[in-house]
């Protein structure tokens, strides 16, 4: 019998939503879609690596933090 192998859900975690997780103390990814206005998701689906990290999402994060459109674009870009 052949054993079928699962892959972790997350196997690298993005700086960019590990940073507001802490920083507004987010417990769950519900927690950060509320904070953002936007599907649980959408930040599901971004952070596995299924869609890119939209120009509506980055203007909402944007918007919420003091970070720059740059910061967060590279924020997006690197893994912990």
């Amino acid at each position: 019998m052949m054993k079928i192998q699962r892959k972790r859900t997350v196997e690298k975690e993005t700086k960019l939503f590990q940073y507001l997780m802490d920083k507004y103390t987010l417990r769950t990814d519900t927690d950060l879609a509320r904070f953002l206005c936007c599907s649980k998701t959408i930040i599901s689906m971004t952070r596995n690596d299924h869609r890119a990290l939209s120009p509506r999402l980055t203007l909402t994060i944007y918007d919420k933090t003091e970070l720059s459109i740059e910061e967060i674009r590279d924020m997006s870009r690197e893994y912990v």
